[in-house]
Parts: C-alpha cells; structure tokens; sequence
C-alpha cells in the first residue's frame, strides 16, 4: 500500500526534526515547497557551499530512507540562497 500524501509530508517534517536536532547549529533544515513527488529544503549553517553541500543532502535523503523504509528522495538542481544558505530540490520515490 503506498503511502498518502499527507503521509510523505508527515515523514517530511518528522526528518526535518531529527536531522534539525542532530545537526544543529552546524547545519538547520526547513521545508520550502512540497508536493507527493517533489521537495525543497533550505539548509542554513556556518558551512563552506562548495565543500559539503553532498554530505548534508545525502544525510538528509538517508535519513528520510531509514525513517521511512519506502520512501527516497533523489537530489536534483541546488542554489545558493544567502552565504549561509542554500535550497535543494528532491524527487520522492516511493518503492
């Protein structure tokens, strides 16, 4: 049985919360935009952009995978924000 909608966003913000509470004050989460199939996340912290931009997505689609066990988040296109932060985009993959 997949998933509802409002089940993803529950998930959603359940990884924002527990990645926030793991990572913070290096690095903060927030949702930006969400639909069943496509998210965007603002990462905010004292980080280099061009050095761990990939650990912090991966970290937080691994995190949404093993919360989840059916659910994974692909990385698509990021943009630096401010010099603090930056936004990524995410496709959601049901399995």
């Amino acid at each position: 049985m997949l998933p509802s909608d409002s089940d993803i966003e529950t998930l959603v913000h359940r990884v924002i919360a527990l990645y926030n509470r793991t990572h913070s004050p290096n690095v903060t989460t927030k949702l930006v935009t969400f639909t069943p199939a496509f998210i965007t996340i603002q990462f905010t912290g004292g980080f280099c952009y061009g050095c761990g931009v990939f650990e912090y997505l991966d970290g937080f689609a691994e995190l949404l995978k093993v919360l989840s066990g059916k659910a994974e988040l692909k990385p698509g296109k990021t943009r630096q924000v401010t010099p603090r932060s930056f936004e990524a985009d995410f496709m959601v993959k049901i399995k």
